[in-house]
């Protein structure tokens, strides 16, 4: 449950941010690629549509992605993903050990990879 809630908010702020944010649009600019995060069994599915510097998040699986991000299962995926930030190896090692599997192209996975900065909300200066 928490990696499919995971993958619904990660679809509202990549969306939010590019209507609002000018870095993030930016790196949106010319893209049109569909990138899908599953678990291995598929249980939990989600693929975001990046086309025209906007971001269509949608359920389920995508029958033609670009790059597609499988993870052994969703509780390795929820954990993967909230330690990236602290173990910038953490996907990596995922990979070297076969509980992530990304097919598709690989260019598609390491510019998502430069988007991560934008997505932890920004601290409110007091």
């Amino acid at each position: 449950m928490k990696f499919w809630f995971l993958l619904l908010i990660l679809g509202w702020r990549m969306r939010w941010l590019a209507n609002h944010n000018d870095a993030f649009k930016e790196k949106l600019e010319e893209k049109d690629t569909i990138l899908q995060f599953r678990t291995e069994s598929a249980k939990v599915a989600r693929y975001y549509i990046i086309r025209d510097q906007k971001v269509k998040p949608c359920p389920g699986l995508h029958p033609k992605p670009n790059m597609c991000m499988s993870f052994k299962d969703a509780e390795y995926a929820y954990q993967t993903i909230m330690n990236a930030s602290k173990d910038k190896m953490a996907f990596m090692k995922g990979m070297g050990s076969k509980e992530i599997v990304v097919t598709g192209e690989a260019q598609e996975m390491m510019w998502f990879m430069s988007l991560i900065k934008f997505f932890p909300p920004k601290k409110k200066k007091k």
